[in-house]
């Protein structure tokens, strides 16, 4: 049996104080089929150096040092330029990762004939404490329009996030999809409304493998009037994603 290899994204950004942790969760993973990416947005802290010192150490590490801030968004798209992993996935470089996160998605690629695999996640503050409500285990295997709207959802396990997700590359790459730079907020919603409507299958698992954890001063904890501009336009972004992909829907029946 070929093996399927996984290609981790990590965007990171003045995040020196968490990074160590973050990448040591990716370390300790119970299958070791996947390579790590780490784009670092110009750092100002010693996020580059403690990346770097990693990237020494093992191979399977590659380092990428933006020349200038550009935002996560921009960030994601480099990571995906250089990635060559059958599968694709993204962590922030400040959250982490329980052992079994990459075992879980390759297998459940193995095992089925789906274009996204998702899992479940903690939601919780710096001193630990879960935020979000752990519900007995549960699968599925869904269409487009159920995935959309779970994608959509403000709540629950599935959500607008990358990181709980594990996507094929060629469907990126074939459909030209990358993130949105002139978004702040919602563009991997964007990003996974546009993934979804080119896919055929999606797996939900909302087995908890994540760790996504809220920090303050975080720009999703921030409130601006750029927060709720970039809220209207992805929004709009996703409205015309699916109304096109109705249409073109209709157009070939």
């Amino acid at each position: 049996m070929v093996k399927i290899k996984l290609s981790i994204i990590m965007t990171a950004y003045n995040v020196a104080d968490y990074i160590s942790g973050t990448i040591d969760s990716v370390i300790a993973q119970t299958n070791q089929d996947f390579d790590l990416i780490i784009v670092d947005d110009c750092s100002t802290d010693q996020t580059q150096k403690i990346i770097r010192s990693y990237e020494e150490k093992y191979d399977w590490i590659s380092v990428i040092c933006q020349a200038k801030n550009s935002g996560v968004s921009a960030a994601r798209n480099v990571g995906l330029s250089h990635a060559d992993g059958e599968l694709i996935t993204f962590i922030d470089g400040d959250d982490w990762v329980e052992p079994h996160y990459v075992e879980h998605f390759i297998t459940t690629y193995d095992d089925n004939d789906v274009d996204m695999v998702t899992c479940g996640f903690f939601n919780e503050t710096e001193a630990g404490k879960v935020k979000n409500k752990i519900n007995e285990h549960q699968t599925s295997i869904v269409g487009r329009d159920e995935v959309i709207k779970q994608i959509i959802k403000m709540t629950g396990t599935v959500m607008g996030y990358t990181w709980n997700k594990v996507y094929i590359r060629s469907i990126i790459e074939k459909n030209k999809l990358s993130f949105q730079t002139d978004l702040d907020l919602m563009e991997d919603q964007v990003f996974n409304v546009e993934y979804a409507t080119v896919a055929r299958q999606f797996y939900l698992d909302n087995l908890p493998l994540y760790h996504y954890v809220s920090r303050k001063g975080s720009i999703t904890q921030k409130f601006a009037m750029e927060n709720v501009r970039d809220v209207g336009v992805a929004r709009m972004k996703v409205y015309k994603t699916i109304r096109d992909s109705t249409r073109k829907e209709k157009d070939q029946i």
